[in-house]
């Protein structure tokens, strides 16, 4: 496209007053319960088996098993993630549905094909993508499915923001080419991939459940070097890559995109 003249800019924005009046209105962008929609859409049945990889504190499994009757493995290698787990699993009265198990994807102590299905959200880029995919691809029966929800760079991610933030937040894989790659190689099948852009996040500051200009601000902040002599380098960069994380989601550099991948007798 050829880059428009000053005379033309000023003219463009002069005139764009229809423009202005669309970006004023929302454009129904979906949010976190999409999710869930789809993995209701894969159709599971009660008492089937979903692992929840990198459960944290196992929200996401109590909602799986409270609205399909499933059974739930929470899955985490971090020991405090696990404590919190079973403390909130508890609360909901479904520790008899729900095992709380401390391992990481790339070794999960499930026999071969014991799986139904496997929700994985923000985890693929914390990890060796081919290791973790061919274990899930190992312990899914045949038919069973993986629904993945992973946050990838795009070209509009500059080579310096993207190596402070692999740094900074502990990235193994950024792109797509590799993750998709590993996929096939662990014997996974496409059946459909979901690239989000920046919809979560602008139906979360439309629901006024997340304020962008709280997280500049705190970037500000973090500018300031007296931080860093207080808390430490790694943990200055760690706030500023986690405060970037949604910024940059927005601004189209990042693109969280949803895999469901199936594992084919």
């Amino acid at each position: 496209m050829r880059e428009p003249t000053v005379r033309e800019l000023y003219e463009l924005w002069a005139g764009d007053s229809e423009l202005r009046d669309t970006l004023q209105r929302s454009l129904d962008p979906r949010g976190i319960d999409s999710l869930f929609e789809s993995f209701s859409e894969l159709g599971p049945q009660p008492r089937q088996l979903v692992v929840d990889v990198g459960a944290r504190d196992a929200s996401h499994a109590i909602r799986l098993v409270r609205e399909h009757g499933l059974r739930a493995v929470a899955l985490d290698p971090v020991p405090l993630h696990c404590e919190i787990a079973r403390t909130k699993i508890a609360e909901a009265q479904l520790a008899e549905e729900i095992e709380v198990v401390e391992a990481a994807v790339e070794s999960m102590p499930f026999a071969d094909a014991s799986v139904d299905w496997i929700w994985c959200r923000d985890v693929l880029v914390h990890v060796d993508a081919r290791r973790a995919l061919a274990e899930c691809a190992r312990v899914l029966r045949p038919g069973g499915a993986l629904l993945a929800y992973v946050t990838l760079s795009t070209e509009r991610l500059e080579p310096r923001e993207r190596a402070e933030l692999v740094e900074a937040v502990a990235i193994e894989t950024f792109d797509a080419a590799p993750i998709e790659a590993a996929a096939v190689e662990a014997g996974l099948t496409l059946r459909s991939v979901d690239r989000l852009g920046s919809e979560w996040r602008e139906r979360m500051i439309e629901d006024d459940s997340w304020e962008p200009a709280q997280d500049l601000l705190q970037l500000s902040r973090l500018e300031r070097g007296e931080l860093v002599e207080r808390y430490g380098e790694a943990a200055v960069a760690a706030a500023r890559g986690g405060l970037l994380w949604g910024i940059y989601q927005l601004l189209g550099k990042l693109c969280p995109t949803v895999y469901l991948w199936e594992r084919r007798a």
